[in-house]
């Protein structure tokens, strides 16, 4: 089920998913909390201003914001009633030829089947793709310099309180989101992968876990009868090519290895140390 609103850093995420640049981000995303704060929670997913048919986390007006919110629900698969082919047209370009104007816009039963989806299905991640359309949109109608321009002319009120140091509910609010914007992201530790294998550890780091096993006293325990020259040639082959793989990831040469001895051995601590002496390249 989806939430009734969203933290800071998953609306930074989901506006980074539809390609929207960092610049962009970092400036909307504290008006956009502030715009759509419900009871003081910003980011609120169904909020509704008070004062104009503006809906979503970034606040999207359906009468002047028709094409942008058009676009993203075409690309969402949404099928907005009773549109022609020839509004469709010029809601997805957003530009209408003479007499066609009024196509710019809903009409009042698209209006209301565009805020049922705002108010019931449209989750965070389609919000943002609207952001990213009625935010082209709002460029190209008033001929934007820069992304400044085109969003301030989105939020004009809202910019207008976060520049007014007077305004205490606003800049508590502001500061709070900025605040969130700054701090990473938690992650946790992932788990790893099933059948996943660590990667070889530097050489330092062996030879140093050698050492300390030398300075540790190992009582000898007698092998199984028959198992000796197996057991000890097991543990042989298994050091002996994990420390060349080392080596050779380490740039350094291989190492001499006398030939293998043809004896048994007494004790676990005997096949131990010559598995110390074979990462020492003795």
């Amino acid at each position: 089920m989806e939430p009734d609103s969203y933290p800071t850093q998953e609306v930074i995420v989901a506006l980074q998913n539809v390609g929207v640049s960092a610049e962009v981000i970092e400036y909307v995303v504290p008006l956009a909390g502030y715009e759509s704060r419900v009871k003081g929670v910003p980011f609120t997913r169904n909020a509704l201003d008070e004062f104009s048919p503006s809906w979503g986390v970034f606040q999207a007006n359906l009468d002047s914001m028709a094409p942008g919110i058009y676009k993203a629900m075409k690309e969402l698969g949404v099928i907005v009633p009773g549109v022609s082919k020839e509004q469709d047209k010029v809601l997805s370009e957003n530009n209408a030829q003479p007499g066609q104007e009024s196509l710019l816009n809903f009409t009042d039963k698209q209006k209301k089947y565009v805020a049922t989806w705002f108010k019931e299905t449209a989750n965070l991640n389609d919000n943002a793709l609207v952001f990213k359309y009625i935010f082209e949109q709002k460029t190209k109608d008033v001929k934007a310099k820069n992304f400044k321009e085109a969003i301030d002319e989105l939020y004009p009120l809202t910019v207008a309180k976060f520049n007014d140091p007077k305004n205490i509910d606003a800049q508590k609010l502001k500061e709070r989101i900025i605040n969130e914007m700054n701090q990473e992201p938690d992650r946790g530790i992932p788990e790893p992968e099933e059948g996943f294998v660590p990667g070889p550890r530097p050489l330092k780091e062996v030879n140093l876990g050698m050492d300390y096993l030398q300075q540790v006293p190992i009582q000898a325990q007698p092998l199984p009868p028959n198992m000796n020259t197996q057991s000890y040639g097991r543990v042989k082959q298994m050091l002996e090519a994990k420390v060349k793989q080392q080596r050779k990831e380490s740039g350094l040469p291989d190492m001499k290895v006398s030939a293998a001895e043809n004896k048994y051995q007494d004790s676990w601590t005997d096949v131990l140390s010559r598995g110390i002496n074979i990462l020492k390249g003795k």
